[in-house]
């Protein structure tokens, strides 16, 4: 499943921040900060460079600062791959290699 970007899609304003790390993941698990951006519902989603879909996970952001723990699923292997966040009409978009 390949999740188009809708035309009316916006990138978050840069008050707001969105950052993900490491960009080089060893431990299977990557870590995702919310700075500035108002509580919501996320969608996070991972996919191939090829645009497959290959999964997708919730959170909840309750402040306007938090970090969550991200782990991936053991079908994930070694290569690049594609992260979005997305959360209403808002996205982020991140490539990220797994070790």
């Amino acid at each position: 499943m390949i999740l188009p970007l809708l035309p009316a899609a916006r990138f978050l304003q840069l008050s707001q921040r969105i950052t993900l790390y490491p960009s080089l993941v060893t431990e299977r698990r990557f870590w995702l900060q919310l700075y500035n951006i108002e509580r919501g519902v996320f969608t996070i989603y991972f996919y191939t460079l090829s645009g497959v879909l290959l999964f997708k996970s919730f959170l909840a952001h309750k402040e306007h600062f938090s970090t969550h723990t991200i782990c991936l699923p053991v079908l994930i292997s070694t290569g690049i791959y594609k992260v979005a966040v997305c959360c209403g009409d808002s996205h982020y978009l991140q490539t990220i290699v797994i070790r």
